[in-house]
């Protein structure tokens, strides 16, 4: 026999329904209605709240359905969180009074559903809830907020606007039995591609460690006896439950960490959890001596948490505990100045995402070494491969890691390395080259102050003549065949914003700009690069400054890579 049922509900009877209350259960992902998705304008919230200002007030609006289970006086979601979460703001934000009898709770997650509780008291300060932005939930709670609240400012007649959302707005109530709820909503949601693939993740480790222990019963007919196993049964439960709202909140924290801004920059991801779980299948399949080709997916991960034993249970929770080992390998690199600055120059060097993964595999096992050097990192800068660097013998290059490095170092010590009017064939990588060997003239000044380096200069790079282009006739180069208003003696690194608003500035001019630090220009990043204020320190530019500047560059490169450029090649 089912419970199974469809009926249409205008908001106002589906979201006030006495003493009943709207659980969002575990399986479920976050909160996301508040983020923008990638080529899209406006957020789900910002469009949802367009369509209902924008709609006919007089007429009928039909949002699209949700899918619950009813549980005695529970409502769970199993499709439809999103929206109704949205509503359940949306009332809050035309007054907090509207959702005074709405009871919504977010079932393992306690922050979440201590946010959206506490918006019932009139006098909650959101805002100040969570200033840490530890919780990617609360995040998105506010951001909707933010979002309603703005729609709204349009809006003259709000009660004519809450009386349209409650009584107007029909949705499609369907009703399932409890026991199909989970696999319901793993079907729903993969047939519409709603869920991502680390989603399903996340909701079949939940499903297996909620799975009972399977043991022999044993049939006894003593009182004592039978109480002691229900005692046993219930305490069993009660863990369960336990473990699955641990390993739920330890997800969600570290997926509000993969979407920090700073970490999707740093290791180039745009998916929810990041690198994690695409890594960690990696790393398996490696160990399992599969191809490394094959593509993260949830029936792949799914078969990496099967056990022959019949162990369902204890397998997941292996796999997981090597996830929260991983992850916190994945915090470690990033949290250690030097670890992080070498690291993130190798990805910058990376050709594939196999090669991405050796790079990080190599930092991972290197975090905890106190003088790490930047060995690997100057190598790759110069073009040497992971395997040239980690297993020199055993390579079949056709040129070393030491002679990829004098070949870089031969070009940039050219007379002409941004540019030569003379050379039609001189796109050679010079330039390519000069940004990598300034950016780490730069990170190695950073490192000197333990300190992490800002990389978003990568994305915005530039390179900088000291002494101005458009004034090169200005000097006299006879005589100076190693040097130009080319050479790397007089360029620096900089970001692309700030290269045009030097100009065509002489050099007292520049270093004006450069060093105002009263003037109030926000946008001006470039301060931040060490190895650029002290070139342009110097107090007079000109063609000894600058072939100073060139031989100091030659020698620094020489003694870092151990090579010695011939006195004819200098």
């Amino acid at each position: 026999m089912t419970n199974s049922k469809t009926e249409f509900k205008a908001i106002g009877e589906f979201l006030l329904q006495e003493n009943k209350t709207f659980v969002i259960p575990n399986y479920q992902r976050g909160y996301k209605w508040a983020v923008k998705e990638e080529g899209k304008n406006e957020t789900a919230v910002e469009k949802l709240m367009d369509d209902l200002i924008n709609a006919d007030k007089n007429q009928q609006y039909f949002l699209q359905g949700v899918t619950v289970s009813e549980e005695k006086e529970e409502i769970v979601l199993i499709d439809g969180q999103q929206r109704t979460t949205t509503l359940y703001l949306i009332l809050w934000c035309l007054d907090p009074s509207n959702i005074e009898k709405i009871n919504l709770r977010y079932d393992i997650r306690e922050k979440s559903k201590e946010f959206i509780e506490k918006l019932r008291n009139h006098n909650f300060d959101y805002q100040s809830f969570d200033k840490e932005e530890k919780y990617q939930d609360i995040y998105y709670f506010k951001k909707a907020i933010e979002q309603i609240k703005e729609k709204l400012k349009g809006l003259n007649d709000k009660n004519t606007f809450k009386e349209f959302l409650l009584n107007k707005i029909t949705i499609l109530y369907i009703i399932i039995d409890p026991e199909k709820a989970t696999k319901t909503f793993t079907m729903m949601n993969g047939s519409k591609a709603s869920m991502l693939p680390e989603e399903l993740v996340k909701a079949e480790i939940l499903r297996r460690i909620s799975l009972p222990e399977t043991k022999e019963k044993i049939v006894s007919t003593s009182v004592d006896d039978n109480l002691l196993e229900l005692k046993g049964i219930i305490t069993q439960d009660w863990e369960t439950n336990a473990l699955r709202s641990r390993y739920a909140r330890e997800w969600d924290k570290w997926l509000y960490w993969w979407n920090r801004q700073e970490v999707r920059d740093f290791f180039g991801v745009k998916n929810p959890m990041g690198l994690l779980l695409k890594y960690y299948y990696w790393i398996k399949l490696n160990g399992n001596n599969q191809k490394k080709e094959e593509k993260f997916s949830f029936e792949g991960f799914k078969a990496l948490l099967i056990d022959n034993g019949n162990n369902q249970k204890q397998k997941t929770k292996l796999a997981f505990k090597e996830l929260r080992d991983l992850q916190k390998s994945f915090e470690d690199i990033l949290k250690k100045p030097k670890v992080h600055n070498y690291l993130k120059m190798s990805l910058l060097c990376s050709t594939s995402k196999e090669d991405k993964y050796d790079i990080i595999k190599y930092f991972m096992s290197k975090k905890n070494e106190d003088k790490l050097t930047d060995d690997y990192a100057k190598w790759r800068l110069v073009g040497a491969t992971h395997k040239e660097i980690t297993d020199p013998e055993n390579n079949n290059s056709k040129e070393s890691k030491k002679e990829k490095a004098f070949r870089v170092l031969k070009l940039l010590s050219q007379q002409y390395l941004y540019w030569d009017e003379n050379d039609e064939d001189f796109d050679d990588g010079r330039k390519e080259m000069a940004y990598k060997q300034l950016l780490r003239l730069n990170v190695e000044m950073d490192n000197a102050l333990n300190r992490r380096f800002d990389f978003s200069i990568w994305k915005n790079r530039s390179l900088e003549h000291i002494y101005p282009k458009s004034k090169k006739d200005e000097i006299n180069w006879s005589g100076n065949n190693r040097i130009s208003i080319h050479c790397i003696g007089n360029l620096v690194l900089l970001y692309g914003s700030n290269n045009s608003s030097f100009g065509a500035e002489s050099v007292p001019d520049k270093k004006k700009a450069f060093f105002n630090i009263q003037k109030e220009d926000v946008a001006f990043q470039s301060r931040h690069l060490l190895h650029t204020i002290s070139v342009f320190a110097s107090d007079d530019w000109g063609i000894k400054e600058i072939k100073n500047n060139q031989d100091k560059f030659i020698s620094r490169f020489e003694e870092d890579y151990n090579i010695t450029l011939n006195d004819n090649e200098r």
